[in-house]
């Protein structure tokens, strides 16, 4: 009893010094409530704001944000530090994340194989008859990710719970009301509040559609008023355009927006009082959409608060005092996951594939894993989004992966334009389309449809099966016509006569999918070829000329280019090899190759793009009218396309080019200027037998990455060939 009693009294302090261990509470005439709007890229001001602060030893009651000032509030009173932030700001792929896909390099081949040909970067879904489009012009997975991430998923039953008590604002999408966020997840908050209508998804919580808090309440005063005497206010909006700034399309709907904004700013900013702050930092030459320009608009800010100082001064604490108050500014670790569940309604994908994917992921490292493994899932391409929430029961922490399957359903559609012309020379043009309808099946399975209709003509058909859901190992058969024009040409660069091939083929293959690199097939083949002359002197040709092959081929692709169009980095390989067989009714024993060999390297502004071409049929008979040929714009330039004819061809070229400038995201990417060196040679002429020597060319162009595809103006020569200006949208260069 003596020892226990003695003990008693040793441990008293402790108990004693309980109270003292609460956290530090300011008193009633300290701190501030901070306001920070709406304003896009704009809003990265906020931070050099909130630096200012800092350095002033201005403690922060409350934060309310809308929309971009939701995104920085928020991170900021979830412990973010300010130079962490704005290291994870300068960081950030903004070009990347902004264009609502994942880097090309990390998405499966097989759903970026049609990258090459000239659609339009709009895909339309197809159900009961009708067009349907996407829910938003940006997918906002990644960006969504991005927020999880900064905030460490944090979800409280109430935001006056974080370390600084915090309110985000959204739009309800029904009936115009401000959504003021309280509670819940942080990230759900903050993706709310920034849903800009119409270019990101808009967010469904409770029965609710929410987007971008800025049409409702662009600067939350009142928000902030209810927990904060003194009110530090920043305004980053656009201000509206003047009568001689709306001069186009985009600019009425830039206007019709700023309209709306200013309308309930200016009611928010009748509740300031004297004794507040309103902060504008002078944002001339940033827009909303400059996310890369974070470092810049943030100076901005800080420059604004110091002109300031004065004013702001008188909210100051001593050192002591503000250091107290900083501790509680502690960013929280990422929770540990005990099990990971799959919730879906799936009408199309497999979920339990899905389910299968993700199971057995638990652990403190369980987030990031099961973030990584949607991304990669994300990437397939069949989802809208793949989010989550984790929920605690009975003392574990539950994820549960929520995916919503593509508002445009299994059946897409895309559309293209291809135009050339040269001088001199033919105008040509090609429409494109193409459907697909995929999960057949719930292995995946796909029904793809091709179609071009122009000078070259296609209609093509193919069945695709993975062996299983999560099998690289795939089968495919496929069933095509394609007429093949051949153009032949005299020596002052003249046509006079033209041969068309009308190729129908079968193929049957197996092959596997080498993940984002590419793919490797091998099958069996068999064609008909039909040969007349649809052009010119019948001396060339004499009626139709029919012949059947059939044999074996492989195909190996491999696709590494960031961009498909101009790609700055990365490689690219597509080699075909067919033998035709008699054994299996072939007319002729030849063989035939086709390879495209890539390299593209970045140094600075300028863009090194090296390619290898070489295609042939070896063996190949005299009345065998399945030819190549050379000639064309960027193909040795200076030549008509497909000028030069022969049983093999090759070519050389590299392409140099620097960006000029952006485009608005309507229009396209960018503009380029550039010069390419090219070098030449055909072999084995079917009517004289001729062979070329090396035949150097080059050209000089402007282009444009666009909506429509690329588009060049360019002009340029080649030895024995005629100075030519060529004009193209979506050339296969």
């Amino acid at each position: 009893m003596k020892f226990s009693l003695k003990l008693l009294i040793l441990a008293l302090p402790l108990f004693v010094a309980v109270p003292q261990a609460r956290a530090f509470e300011l008193a009633d005439d300290e701190g501030v409530g901070v306001v920070l709007g709406g304003g896009g890229a704009r809003g990265f001001a906020h931070l050099g704001v909130l630096r200012e602060l800092q350095r002033l030893h201005i403690p922060i009651r409350c934060i309310a944000g809308t929309s971009a000032g939701a995104l920085v509030g928020g991170m900021y009173a979830n412990g973010l530090d300010l130079d962490q932030m704005a290291a994870d700001f300068r960081d950030a792929n903004w070009d990347q994340m902004l264009s609502g896909r994942l880097p090309r390099t990390d998405i499966p081949y097989d759903k970026k194989r049609d990258d090459y040909k000239n659609y339009l970067d709009v895909t339309f879904g197809l159900q009961d008859g009708q067009l349907r489009v996407p829910r938003s012009a940006i997918n906002s997975q990644e960006i969504e990710m991005f927020i999880r991430k900064l905030t460490r998923d944090r979800q409280l039953d109430t935001f006056e719970k974080l370390p600084i008590p915090f309110r985000a604002v959204a739009t309800d999408l029904v009936n115009g009301e401000a959504v003021v966020f309280d509670k819940g997840p942080l990230a759900e908050a903050l993706r709310a509040s920034m849903a800009v209508p119409g270019l990101f998804d808009l967010v469904e919580i409770d029965g609710r559609l929410l987007i971008d808090g800025g049409l409702a309440r662009n600067l939350p005063i009142q928000d902030a008023r209810q927990c904060a005497r003194h009110l530090i206010v920043v305004d980053v909006g656009t201000p509206p355009l003047k009568k001689d700034q709306i001069n186009s399309l985009f600019d009425v709907v830039a206007q019709t927006s700023n309209l709306m904004v200013s309308r309930n700013v200016r009611e928010q900013m009748a509740l300031l009082h004297a004794d507040d702050v309103l902060i504008r930092p002078d944002l001339k030459g940033y827009n909303a959409a400059d996310f890369v320009e974070n470092q810049g608009i943030m100076q901005r800010g800080k420059a604004a608060a110091l002109a300031q100082e004065q004013a702001l001064k008188r909210f100051s604490v001593s050192a002591e005092r503000y250091a107290a108050w900083r501790e509680r500014l502690k960013l929280p670790a990422y929770p540990v996951v005990d099990d990971v569940q799959v919730k879906s309604d799936s009408r199309f994908v497999n979920a339990n594939g899905l389910a299968n994917s993700v199971a057995g992921m638990k652990g403190e490292q369980a987030v990031d894993d099961v973030r990584e493994k949607l991304r990669e899932l994300f990437a397939a391409g069949d989802y809208d989004q793949l989010s989550y929430a984790i929920d605690s029961r009975n003392g574990r922490n539950i994820m549960t992966v929520m995916p919503l399957e593509k508002n445009i359903g299994p059946n897409t559609v895309h559309f293209g334009l291809s135009l050339n012309s040269s001088t001199p020379g033919d105008s040509n043009f090609s429409f494109l389309a193409a459907h697909q309808r995929n999960w057949l099946n719930p292995a995946g399975g796909s029904w793809r449809n091709e179609m071009v209709i122009g000078k070259d003509k296609l209609f093509k058909t193919e069945l695709y099966q993975p062996w299983s859901y999560d099998s690289p190992l795939f089968a495919a058969v496929s069933l095509s016509y394609h007429q093949q024009p051949l153009s032949f040409y005299d020596d002052n660069h003249i046509k006079y006569a033209e041969v068309s091939n009308d190729i129908t083929m079968f193929n049957a293959d197996v092959g596997t999918v080498l993940g984002r690199y590419g793919e490797l097939r091998l099958g069996l083949f068999d064609s008909r070829v039909g040969s007349y002359l649809s052009l010119g002197d019948s001396a060339l040709l004499s009626g139709t000329v029919n012949h059947s092959y059939a044999g074996v081929r492989g195909k190996l692709v491999i696709d590494q280019f960031d961009n498909p169009r101009w790609p700055r980095s990365g490689y690219f390989m597509n080699a075909v090899l067919t033998s035709s067989l008699p054994a299996m009714g072939s007319y002729t024993a030849s063989r035939d190759y086709d390879a495209v060999v890539e390299g593209v390297k970045t140094f600075g502004d300028l863009t090194f793009r090296l390619t290898g071409k070489a295609r042939g049929i070896v063996n190949r008979k005299p009345d065998d009218y399945r030819l190549e040929s050379l000639g064309g714009f960027l193909n040795l330039t200076g030549y008509q396309a497909g000028e030069l004819l022969g049983e093999k061809v090759a070519l050389s070229r590299l392409m140099v080019y620097w960006r000029a400038s952006s485009l608005p995201s309507a229009l396209g990417s960018g503009l380029y200027a550039g010069v390419s060196g090219e070098v030449g040679r055909v072999w084995g002429n079917p009517f004289d037998g001729h062979t070329t020597q090396w035949i150097p060319a080059g050209s000089v162009f402007l282009a444009a990455d666009t909506i429509f595809g690329p588009f060049f103006l360019g002009v340029g020569n080649a030895k024995n060939g005629k100075l030519s200006g060529y004009v193209y949208l979506g050339a296969d260069y």
